[in-house]
């Protein structure tokens, strides 16, 4: 019995999805194809935004067994600068044992 409902339900599924589709009446070949041209442009346009942003990869980073930055103790994100990107700075407590807090 189980079975048989959940067959049903399913075969109702089925036929929502399929009646939601393209109309097959009174069409022409090309219809299908210009209704989807607003969502076509929406692409277009998207991929040109992306193009006019100009932020590639070089071909020099995608090299293998190259280091971005042989400078030690820098970050590859900064190698140019003399500053170092994150240094390692923390305050003193409990929780970080200190020498002030150890006994």
């Amino acid at each position: 019995m189980e079975f048989r409902l959940w067959l049903v339900c399913l075969l109702l599924a089925m036929a929502a999805v399929a009646s939601e589709g393209y109309p097959l009446h009174h069409t022409s070949i090309g219809d299908g194809f210009y209704a989807r041209e607003p969502e076509l442009m929406d692409s277009e346009i998207n991929s040109r935004l992306l193009a006019a942003n100009r932020r590639f990869i070089s071909y020099n980073a995608m090299k293998g067994n190259s280091v971005p930055c042989s400078r030690r103790g820098q970050s590859y994100y900064n190698c140019r600068k003399m500053k170092k990107a994150n240094p390692y700075k923390r305050g003193c407590s409990a929780i970080t044992r200190c020498k002030r807090f150890t006994d």
